[in-house]
């Protein structure tokens, strides 16, 4: 595909209700801000496309993300991740999936490296889903969620 070759990273940030345990990223874009969400709309333009090589998962939630959870994403209508538990990326109780490294000390942030890519193509709607077993979250926290890899960008190149 034309394009200009770069590393990708699109993100999208979720401000909790009390006891909230289902957080649903890259769904709505009103009202956020650059620094809550890099996106406008659930899919990526005509030009671009991506491959995710890594999940990030950050937050400021009571519950932190040591519990058990289940994370989805899903690409056009086909789920490419299901039900993946971060637990073991979350704190040093566990091996990492990846081996790369080991488990993190804080339960705040995490990040998967994955083993099999997952591709975004242009115009193909995508969403991730993310349930924690526990609902102790409090009015205003914050939840983030980034996917990180490479991708093809529009590169004008010599038509302006």
């Amino acid at each position: 595909m034309p394009g200009q070759q770069t590393t990708r990273y699109i993100y999208d940030s979720i401000t909790t209700v009390a006891g909230q345990t289902t957080f649903n990223f890259f769904q709505t874009f009103a009202g956020k801000t650059d620094l809550q969400s890099n996106l406008t709309t659930n899919k990526l333009d005509s030009s671009e496309s991506m491959v995710i090589k890594s999940i990030f998962v950050c937050g400021n939630i009571t519950a932190g993300l040591s519990g058990h959870s289940n994370l989805n994403i899903t690409v056009g209508n086909q789920v490419v991740l299901k039900d993946f538990n971060l637990a073991f990326n979350a704190s040093n109780r566990g091996v990492s999936y990846d081996r790369l490294h080991s488990g993190y000390n804080t339960n705040d942030q995490i990040e998967i490296r994955l083993l099999t890519d997952i591709v975004i193509p242009p115009q193909v709607n995508f969403k991730a889903t993310l349930e924690l077993a526990e609902g102790t979250t409090l009015v205003s926290e914050n939840l983030t969620l980034g996917l990180k890899g490479y991708g093809t960008i529009f590169s004008a190149g010599a038509t302006f």
